[in-house]
């Protein structure tokens, strides 16, 4: 018995005894507080508020506003582990003041930042940690050019650029077109990547046009990034009037045979059976309307036959090149087939054989057909029509033939 009371007394001194010791380390650690205390409380400077880090080339533009304490003297800004750092001069003047500070000749990259506000005995704001990207020469080697897929002076003076697509990813958002007017003026164009054709007006035929892509990397880039300048030549479209020169009583037309009063057949043209569906098939083709002569296609109206497979065609032989071959005048109405077309040899080919044998047709509602030739060629240029005997009808006021080339 007398043992436990031993041991019950020993517990009591060990535990009085660490009591002791803990009071006496707690006084040590308060003495230990009141050393950095010593001279006075720790004080905070107000800190920078809504920052942004807008990216841009070799650089960023920090931005953020000061809304309260205007002791701050200075900004200080550290990036790369704190190894580099800058110190922005703070003059407060207002209750909430703007902060609008390029830090310039950065390497190119994601970077970290850590922001202090300073005021004038050397108190420092809390941390704020903001990240920003800086553009460079990397980003720069990977733009390129907007392609140019065609590029033509009209006849009409008008200089049509067309332009293909682009992968927005890249930042891509225009393109500056840089030419000179006929006053000797250069002058600038912006053309949307949202459009695909640009059209100058008045440029100087006979000189280049320069043209650059421009990109923003990112949205809250503040530089604009230009590809390398291309430049473009630009040819002239030539359409030249070669009418005269190799087709024949082209309009106002006059006629072959006559019956005195409207109906005929068209004189320096071919015209086959099937086209002459007036008077038991003695005319066809011609017409005098409103005291000028048409060229005309007709069925109803008390012509009791329709006209099928009808031809009327002029047989030349043209040089390699574009050509057109144009209508003026037209006046018809709709239903059957109306084809105007071009073929190689001395005849037209039947309405059932346009397609495969043509070197080209178009209906005649369009007015022109425009084709090509590789080399010399004989050639039949005209009308393939089939209408029915239901009042349908084709009159053309004149047709003109022109030369197409680029310059």
């Amino acid at each position: 018995m007398k043992n436990i009371i031993k041991k019950i007394k020993g517990l009591q001194w060990l535990a009085l005894s660490l009591m002791v010791t803990g009071f006496i380390s707690s006084c040590s650690k308060m003495d230990d507080y009141k050393k950095f205390l010593a001279n006075g409380e720790i004080s905070y400077t107000g800190k920078l508020d809504s920052i942004k880090i807008m990216s841009g080339n070799s650089r960023v533009l920090l931005k953020g506003l000061f809304l309260s304490d205007p002791k701050i003297t200075q900004c200080k800004v550290y990036w790369n582990n704190m190894a580099d750092s800058v110190i922005i001069p703070v003059t407060r003047k207002n209750a909430v003041d703007s902060l609008s500070f390029s830090i310039n000749n950065m390497k190119e990259g994601i970077q970290n930042f850590t922001i202090y506000t300073v005021d004038n005995i050397g108190n420092k704001s809390i941390p704020v940690y903001k990240t920003g990207r800086v553009y460079g020469s990397r980003y720069q080697s990977s733009l390129s050019n907007r392609v140019v897929s065609s590029a033509l002076t009209l006849q009409n003076g008008d200089t049509r650029i067309i332009f293909e697509g682009m992968d927005r990813l890249t930042g891509v958002f225009a393109t500056d077109v840089t030419y000179t007017n006929n006053a000797n003026l250069v002058k600038t164009m912006r053309v949307s990547i949202n459009t695909d054709t640009a059209v100058i007006k008045n440029f100087k035929l006979s000189s280049n046009i320069n043209y650059r892509t421009l990109f923003l990397p990112d949205t809250v880039s503040v530089d604009t990034f230009k590809s390398d300048i291309a430049s473009l030549y630009v040819p002239r479209y030539i359409e030249q009037d070669i009418t005269a020169t190799y087709l024949k009583n082209t309009g106002p037309f006059t006629r072959a045979a006559y019956d005195g009063s409207r109906w005929g057949t068209l004189a320096d043209w071919i015209t086959n059976a099937a086209a002459k569906n007036i008077a038991n098939n003695q005319y066809g083709g011609y017409e005098f309307k409103g005291g000028v002569g048409v060229l005309s296609f007709e069925s109803g109206w008390g012509i009791n036959t329709p006209v099928t497979n009808g031809l009327i065609y002029q047989t030349i032989t043209l040089l390699a090149g574009s050509y057109a071959f144009q209508l003026y005048g037209v006046d018809q109405n709709t239903g059957g087939t109306r084809y105007m077309a071009v073929a190689e040899g001395n005849t037209l080919p039947n309405i059932s054989d346009i397609v495969s044998k043509a070197i080209a047709y178009t209906n005649i509602s369009n007015g022109v057909l425009k084709f090509t030739l590789n080399k010399q060629t004989t050639v039949s240029v005209g009308f393939a029509v089939s209408i029915a005997n239901t009042g349908q009808y084709i009159k053309v006021g004149s047709v003109k033939l022109f030369s197409q080339s680029y310059q």
